[in-house]
């Protein structure tokens, strides 16, 4: 056996190995079939809009193309989606807290009108998911009038929040 034969042996055996370890844990395994933002009472376009461009790093419905099971560029998006996922997860919406859910809100605002997401990156190998003007300013004035619709039910349930408590 050759020197360049054991090269390549022990290179197959680290592409091999690089395949089965996964730094950022079994991202993909969180999976759910279930509809995004189940029982949220969202706008049908703002759930269109959030499905093509938001789902992938924000959901556990990610669909994980071929070249997301090849390392090292598996690790770097399977780190994008646990990382996204630790920010917002739309599979859990409702399970946030109405604080959480106005942040959450506050964020996709900002990030939005500011074009940080869908990150740039993404948009390379993911063009689809590219928001026209037309949509970064619909989902602006969507999370703004839903801030405010959540502020105003919160006010609603604490009345001290208000200051009109006896």
């Amino acid at each position: 056996m050759g020197i360049g034969s054991s090269l390549l042996s022990g290179t197959a055996l680290l592409a091999l190995c690089s395949i089965l370890v996964h730094p950022f844990g079994a991202v993909k395994a969180q999976r759910t079939d279930k509809p995004l933002l189940l029982d949220a009472t969202f706008d049908p376009e703002v759930v269109k809009i959030l499905e093509r461009s938001c789902q992938n790093c924000h959901s556990e419905r990610t669909v994980w193309p071929l070249y997301s099971y090849v390392a090292p560029l598996s690790w770097m998006i399977e780190n994008d989606v646990q990382r996204g996922r630790s920010h917002m997860n739309l599979s859990h919406w409702n399970g946030y807290p109405p604080e959480r859910q106005h942040k959450i809100l506050f964020e996709i605002s900002r990030s939005v009108r500011n074009r940080v997401m869908p990150l740039p990156r993404y948009l390379l190998l993911h063009p689809e998911a590219k928001l026209s003007d037309a949509e970064v300013d619909y989902l602006y004035r969507w999370a703004k009038s839903e801030q405010k619709r959540l502020g105003t039910a919160a006010a609603s349930a604490n009345p001290s929040i208000t200051g009109s408590s006896q």
